[in-house]
């Protein structure tokens, strides 16, 4: 009885479909077994997102004749499963990335529980209209992701997933969250950021992760080979993924059960996707013998011989991600325990007189195929938003979806006061890097409230990158408890002890996971109501990977730090390959820091955004507006001081590219010149505190060579030292800042910061005493060092006694 239930189903179906065909195709957006409600659902979805695609690009005026776009095609491939999930799966504590082209699906779904105002339907792709891909941020209806990033979004509901857990270990009072989902397509897992997630160690623990591919074999460009989609199914499975295949629908598998359905499904299952997209666009009178082949079995031909065209072209349609039916049976095989990937089979333009042609990627449909869909989906040009009729079966689906997936508004955190300054001290002079440990340390003492929200990760450079005083005081944080077998090594001195409560999150060695979990950090503020302060470091030459993943959680409205360490050439016997040569450019909502630089380059957000210039010699000296042009280095020209933008900001001109004449002879150039070889920025003292006694100086270091600029000056050669004994009697030196402030009472030593007279001859030239950082200048000289300025600077003193060079005193 039950087969004879079925057989007479499918009768019914296949006279609905004949009544619905293009070109004498059947086509609809589902076909399933007793979801009439459903099915209806989704062609309507259908309807009304190829009308959004099609307002806006023939109904807007349009004077420029540029052609709008959108992705019918691609949108049509997602409808069953978007409906699927929806209007019956779905939680309000559930979270999805839809792809990037299935934006206009996304939109009518929201239209129809009532979460999209029907004026923003023929407003795509216009500006404060719906945008182009999801938009979490910009779209006026509820978006969890925004995604148009290929292979970022895809991977945005990996790191949400690992954040809320985080948030559970380190707040119990955060809300609950469903599952995290990811609808992609099978083009956008050529993407390698896409398998640098899967394959990262802590994602396999996360059982509330699904993703579900839609498989409809075709690219921008081409058509996927067939060979890929088991290579791609046995990757998902290394990674420890559960994978769950949707190939055929329920109808034609009931057909492939009855007498001669194995030769079918092996015809099928064997068939090359480009032969299998080329039936597809076939007539239902040709189907049949590109079907059958040259040489069919007995069996094959007798399954088809029972078979009309159209039932036939409607059979080899019956595609399991288009069965809404057998996507909730598989939506309930999901193993809780670990990711689970859908591969659900789909055909790209599904519904559309476009359905299956290897070029409809941006295709649109004309007038009159628009006029077809309209009859086919039961719809009115002259009225293409109305809704279904108030007491309709849909319609009823549609109202308890609605409640279903109201969200309960979420109550913010209270936010700590983060203070301006904290009130230990430091040393004279520091790199950034080292200054970036000791912040963090202190943090926990001196505000241990904002400590709290304070969460960093590195992608395998924690130490490297002076975080291990932050990580031996708070832990890594890990989903699960780990012990440290290691915890009585008394050696050891970076504690890596994972556990729940932990603070640091270690990343393997991937830029683009580590800036993807940091927005997703940044974000927990705005979804869950509980801020956090994600820092990330890694090393600088490595940035660039990470921008422009970085740049797509600040759209998506994620607020992070990104400490990019060690920049410039303080590390050159590294080599070339670990040397900064790029930096950061500013972003709004952001900030990026560079330790160990010359200057750590400041990225602001707001509407003015002041940065280092990044040129060198004595014009990088002072800040210039990134919203206008610097001044002129023209010595007749300067321009007056107008505030640059809306931020009531002024750029400060820099008098050495305004006076060329004083290019290279500004008080300080020098010292700071030094300090930069030295591998560090020096900090400023703050307001009100005392100078430190027996603060030194960095010694001395050869000038380095900096081009030329126009209006700049030529930079002066490099003069050996002359003796300072006579300017500062051995026996009252004092620090090294008085003795480079104490007038000279010698003519041959000049003033610190003052023109130097011209070089004497060689012969009066007084060597003796050398001014320098370690040893001497050849290994028969000997010294005594007197460092009695403290730090690494000190007078390296020839021996009185030594060869043949007499002391100055006894010349004549």
């Amino acid at each position: 009885m039950s087969e004879l239930r079925e057989t007479t189903q499918i009768d019914e179906n296949a006279e609905n479909a004949a009544d619905a065909t293009v070109d004498g195709r059947p086509l609809s957006a589902a076909a399933s077994l007793g979801d009439d409600a459903l099915d209806a659902i989704a062609q309507r979805v259908l309807w009304l997102s190829t009308a959004m695609i099609d307002a806006a690009n023939r109904g807007r005026p349009n004077t420029s004749g540029v052609k709008v776009g959108g992705h019918q095609a691609s949108s049509a491939s997602m409808v069953g499963i978007m409906t699927s999930l929806w209007f019956a799966e779905l939680t309000s504590a559930d979270r999805v990335s839809v792809k990037p082209h299935a934006a206009p699906v996304l939109h009518a779904i929201n239209y129809l529980l009532g979460d999209l105002d029907e004026s923003y339907l023929t407003r795509l792709r216009e500006k404060g209209g719906l945008q182009s891909y999801p938009s979490r941020t910009k779209d006026p209806d509820t978006v969890d992701f925004s995604t148009g990033s290929v292979g970022i979004g895809a991977t945005a509901p990996i790191w949400a997933a690992m954040s809320h857990r985080y948030l559970r270990d380190q707040f119990p009072q955060t809300p609950r969250s469903g599952r995290f989902i990811s609808l992609l397509g099978d083009a956008e897992l050529d993407e390698g950021a896409v398998w640098e997630a899967v394959t990262d160690p802590g994602v396999r623990q996360l059982g509330e992760l699904l993703w579900i591919v839609d498989l409809n074999r075709q690219s921008l460009d081409r058509i996927i080979p067939d060979v890929q989609v088991a290579r791609l199914q046995g990757m998902f499975a290394a990674a420890d993924w559960q994978v769950l295949t949707c190939k055929w629908g329920r109808r034609i598998e009931a057909v492939f059960a009855g007498p001669g359905g194995g030769e079918l499904r092996a015809r099928l299952d064997d068939m090359p996707n480009e032969e299998y997209q080329r039936m597809l666009r076939s007539r239902p009178e040709d189907l049949r013998a590109r079907l059958l082949g040259e040489a069919p079995s007995a069996g094959l031909a007798e399954v088809v011989s029972r078979l009309d065209d159209v039932e036939l072209a409607s059979l080899v349609r019956d595609l399991g991600g288009h069965d809404i039916g057998l996507l909730l049976d598989t939506y309930a095989q999901v193993d809780a325990s670990r990711p689970t990937v859908i591969f659900a089979y789909t055909v790209k333009g599904r519904g559309l007189a476009t359905e299956g042609h290897p070029g409809n990627h941006a295709a649109q449909l004309s007038a009159a195929q628009m006029a077809e869909l309209a009859q086919l989906s039961g719809a009115d040009l002259d009225d293409p938003w109305r809704r279904f009729a108030p007491g309709s079966d849909e319609a009823r689906l549609c109202a308890q979806a609605a409640d279903r997936l109201e969200r309960p508004v979420v109550d913010p955190a209270d936010r700590a006061s983060v203070p301006a300054e904290l009130p230990w001290g430091h040393k004279a002079v520091g790199s950034t890097q080292a200054a970036l440990g000791r912040v963090l340390s202190d943090l926990l003492r001196g505000a241990p409230e904002v400590a709290a929200r304070v969460v960093t990760l590195s992608p395998d450079v924690a130490s490297s990158t002076n975080l291990g005083g932050w990580i031996n005081k708070t832990g890594v944080w890990s989903p699960g408890e780990r012990r440290d077998w290691f915890a009585d090594d008394a050696e050891r001195l970076l504690k890596w002890t994972e556990g729940a409560q932990g603070r640091h999150i270690e990343l393997g060695i991937a830029e683009v996971n580590l800036v993807g979990l940091a927005a997703e950090l940044g974000a927990t503020w705005s979804r869950w109501g509980q801020p956090l302060i994600p820092i990330a470091t890694l090393y600088d030459p490595f940035v660039s990977r990470a921008l422009e993943p970085w740049s797509y959680g600040i759209y998506a409205g994620g607020q992070s730090i990104l400490v990019d360490t060690p920049s410039g050439v303080t590390l050159a016997p590294e080599g070339g390959a670990h040397q900064s040569i790029t930096t950061p450019r500013s972003a709004s909502n952001s900030r990026a820091a560079s330790p160990g630089s010359r200057r750590s380059r400041r990225i602001s957000s707001g509407a003015c955004s002041r940065r280092w210039t990044a040129s060198a010699g004595p014009t990088a000296r002072r800040p210039t507006c990134a919203c206008r042009p610097a001044r002129s280095s023209s010595p007749s020209h300067d321009s007056p001081r107008t505030p640059c933008c809306g931020s009531g900001a002024e750029p400060r001109s820099s008098r050495a590219a305004t006076h060329p004449a004083r290019a290279g002879h500004r008080a300080g150039d020098a010292r700071r010149r030094r300090r930069d070889h030295a591998g560090g920025a020096r900090r400023r003292r703050p307001p009100g505190r005392p100078r430190r006694a027996g603060r030194s100086r960095v010694p001395d270091q050869p000038r380095s060579r900096v081009p030329l600029t126009a209006g700049a000056a030529p930079p002066r050669q490099h003069e050996p030292q002359r003796d300072r004994r006579r300017a500062v009697p051995r026996g009252d030196q004092g620090t090294a800042g008085d003795r480079a402030r104490r007038a000279p009472a010698h003519p041959g030593v000049p003033r610190r910061g003052a023109r130097r007279p011209h070089p004497q001859p060689r012969r009066h030239r007084v060597r003796t005493v050398l001014q320098r950082r370690g040893r001497p200048r050849h290994p028969r000289h000997r010294h005594r060092l007197d460092r009695r300025g403290g730090g690494r600077s000190g007078r390296a003193v020839r021996s009185r006694t030594h060869g043949s060079h007499r002391h100055p005193r006894r010349r004549r």
